[in-house]
């Protein structure tokens, strides 16, 4: 079976600094940020974890496709910024968005973390394990 990405949705928080934000606490302007990086402003998540900007994306991916929590079989959460070391961030999702048939975990690996997840979920969805 090929694998096919079918929905994609995103979270962002709600609190937003601007660069202006890191003035006082750097030695920084809002200039020197935007002409060197582009960057405008920054979301933070002040309560909560990243499973807790994992499930709403999740839950609109699921919304999309059509699809229950049950018919979910595997979770891989891409991330150097964990809920805990133990248990996984993914079971934490799992148990959040009830995904009772899934498996699933964590797989650290930076910037490239995305490539690497992609790649892991292609195979094992081609692999119909």
């Amino acid at each position: 079976m090929p694998a096919n990405i079918t929905a994609v949705a995103h979270y962002v928080p709600e609190d937003v600094f601007p660069n202006s934000y890191f003035e006082d606490k750097i030695d920084t302007s809002d200039e020197w940020i935007r002409t060197r990086t582009g960057i405008v402003e920054r979301r933070f998540l002040l309560n909560g974890a990243t499973s807790d900007l994992i499930v709403p994306a999740a839950k609109k991916c699921l919304e999309q496709r059509g699809i229950s929590p049950q018919d979910i079989d595997c979770i891989i959460v891409c991330t150097v910024t964990p809920d805990n070391m133990f248990p996984s961030t993914a079971a934490t999702v799992q148990r959040k968005l009830g995904l009772t048939n899934a498996w699933g975990f964590d797989l650290s690996a930076a910037c490239s973390g995305f490539l690497y997840g992609l790649m892991t979920a292609s195979s094992l969805v081609e692999s119909g394990r």
